[in-house]
């Protein structure tokens, strides 16, 4: 990357199927075709909430309403009042009051969470979002995801953390909530761009997601990643590879990994000729530290830890399940790796309106980038592949639990 100018031109807010989603990708291929490289779009549908509206208020003792947010996917009531409970962490004595109550809780809008309100009868819910630190929160725009509609629907909605705080420090008896909402289907899209190779049965994949969550410019989450497969392809296009390369742009990351998913599913009969997935996402951070995981075996670590050594690259790896695009990769037997550059405690962050340019430098970004590129041509032009095709059973356990298959009773 020679200077911000793409980053910015990338920096506004692109949901999952919303026009400016398909915006972005229009921008992606057109960078693209100034290189001369075709790049093909390939649509899916997606499920998704439209005209989530919701009120909520204290009933008694007083009267009191706040600022809320519905949650899309979710139950939906013209009018549901009931007494208010403040179930904190969720533990066994707090799940024991819940039966018939409207529920607030700590924590993210989880499986686990929204399984035991769920089954303690909790008959609607209050999450929220933000810090005490913050002098304006913009409340989240949540809804259920697939795995968590299967356990059925009641209706929830988020506020701010300050309102949260009120909340309980007022103890209401009763409150009432409403949520009206329509579903629908949304089309997003992935982009992809290949280059065949000498040994053209043998694909290695660069992955990045463009979309970003509702009040977030996106810049590092995920921008900076799809600039990189950017990168990767202006790079590796100058002359032809040993194997064959596929640069994907994938959307709809930021609700539930859909686009990846999406593109392992549509390319079935070819994926076991897939060796490898560099997945990219969130790099370029100022203060931060470099990171490699590896959904895969040990040895890939291993192998990324040499090639550090020999170009004095301080990156940090380990193997496991990462919450990005390589996860659907590696679900349908393609070893993956993500590689990000984490930001420290206080530094960058991501799915809010503090996801912008200020805190992602050019030097910083095009370190990242040499590297894996060096990385990335050792495995490209090897004359055999170096990388181990099989998935250990601690991975396929991970990865179970991971995507919910193996939910306890």
């Amino acid at each position: 990357m020679e200077n911000l100018a793409l980053l910015e031109k990338l920096s506004f807010e692109r949901i999952a199927g919303s026009k400016e989603e398909y915006r972005a990708a229009m921008i992606i291929k057109e960078e693209i075709e100034k290189m001369g490289l075709n790049a093909t779009l390939e649509p899916f549908e997606i499920e998704f909430p439209e005209e989530v509206t919701a009120t909520f208020e204290i009933t008694a003792p007083q009267n009191q309403s706040f600022e809320v947010t519905g949650v899309g996917m979710a139950g939906v009531t013209k009018g549901l009042e009931a007494p208010f409970y403040y179930g904190q962490d969720l533990d066994e004595i707090s799940l024991s009051q819940m039966k018939g109550k409207i529920v607030l809780f700590n924590g993210a809008l989880r499986y686990d969470s929204y399984k035991k309100i769920i089954q303690a009868g909790a008959v609607g819910f209050i999450t929220f979002n933000g810090s005490v630190y913050d002098t304006e929160i913009e409340v989240e725009d949540r809804y259920l995801r697939p795995k968590l509609q299967e356990l059925g629907k009641i209706p929830g909605v988020t506020m701010s953390i300050h309102d949260a705080q009120t909340l309980v420090r007022l103890n209401p008896t009763t409150v009432r909530l409403t949520v009206n909402a329509k579903e629908s289907t949304r089309t997003s899209h992935n982009l992809v761009v290949t280059l065949p190779g000498d040994i053209e049965d043998e694909i290695i994949c660069f992955s990045g997601h463009y979309d970003s969550v509702r009040h977030s410019k996106g810049v590092y989450d995920n921008a900076t990643g799809a600039l990189a497969v950017l990168d990767f392809l202006k790079y590796f296009s100058q002359k032809k590879p040993k194997r064959t390369l596929k640069f994907l742009w994938l959307g709809t990351e930021e609700r539930g990994l859909i686009g990846a998913t999406q593109y392992v599913k549509a390319h079935q009969e070819t994926i076991d000729q897939y060796k490898l997935n560099i997945n990219l996402d969130m790099l370029g951070v100022v203060l931060g530290k470099d990171i490699a995981c590896v959904t895969g075996e040990e040895a890939i670590t291993h192998y990324i830890d040499f090639v550090a050594k020999e170009l004095n690259f301080a990156i940090k790896t380990s193997t496991g399940v990462y919450p990005s695009d390589s996860t659907p990769f590696a679900d349908g037997g393609v070893p993956a790796i993500t590689f990000a550059r984490g930001a420290v405690v206080g530094g960058a962050q991501i799915h809010s309106k503090k996801d912008v340019i200020d805190f992602i430098s050019v030097e910083s970004f095009n370190q990242t980038v040499e590297f894996i590129q060096a990385f990335a041509s050792r495995v490209i032009e090897a004359e055999v592949c170096p990388i181990p095709s099989t998935m250990p059973k601690k991975m396929l356990e991970e990865l179970d639990d991971y995507l919910l298959r193996k939910i306890a009773e």
